[in-house]
């Protein structure tokens, strides 16, 4: 019975797995403001691992969203192309966090090849979050702020990362607005209600009877 009303695994554990992944991007930004103007170095360090253990967990964090438990009840419900798409976003965007942390790590003369490896990574990972977002939507699995709290994240993390080369306000706000999207979606999975199949409220209804 606990089958039929109990928390679908993407939700606990993608839902979860998102706000991690928000709160540790969080977490790097704090440590760079704090240490930036004493500390550039470690400032870079302290941002870059946070990053990279943010892109991580939101690796981790779409298996379950795709793929649930039976690889047809993830929040993309059955489509092939969602559970691809929602995947590979999780792995353009830590392939993007490792380019960009070796750019600090490397000579000049390798930089400028760097820098436009992780832009292409970054630019996949919008076009797979966008059509994973699609299918999310489509679905209906999900529902309320869940069904569309990706495409904003999406949305916000594309803005954040057009402006990232520029030092100021408004590069800050959008690296924080994109914090705040993803901790918004991971929030909105773990408290969304899932809609569930005809089959589903059938079963629930004669339980409840």
């Amino acid at each position: 019975m606990n089958s039929g009303t109990s928390a679908p695994r993407w939700q606990s554990w993608g839902g979860g797995g998102v706000l991690a992944a928000a709160v540790l991007q969080g977490t790097g930004l704090v440590g760079y403001y704090l240490t930036s103007v004493r500390a550039p170095a470690l400032a870079v360090v302290i941002a870059g691992g946070f990053a990279l253990l943010a892109a991580t967990a939101l690796l981790l964090a779409t298996f379950p969203l795709a793929l649930g438990t039976t690889r047809t009840n993830g929040i993309v419900g059955a489509s092939q192309t969602g559970r691809i798409a929602l995947i590979a976003t999780g792995v353009f965007v830590l392939l993007a966090r490792v380019t960009t942390l070796g750019f600090f790590m490397v000579g000049f003369p390798f930089a400028g090849g760097i820098a436009q490896t992780a832009d292409a990574l970054a630019i996949l990972a919008v076009i797979t979050g966008a059509v994973a977002s699609v299918v999310i939507w489509r679905s209906g699995i999900a529902t309320g702020a869940a069904r569309w709290s990706l495409a904003l994240a999406v949305v916000i993390a594309t803005m954040a990362e057009l402006a990232s080369g520029y030092n100021g306000t408004l590069s800050w706000a959008l690296a924080v607005a994109s914090v705040a999207s993803l901790g918004f979606a991971g929030l909105s999975y773990l408290r969304t209600q899932p809609s569930f199949s005809r089959g589903a409220r059938g079963r629930v209804k004669n339980l409840a009877e």
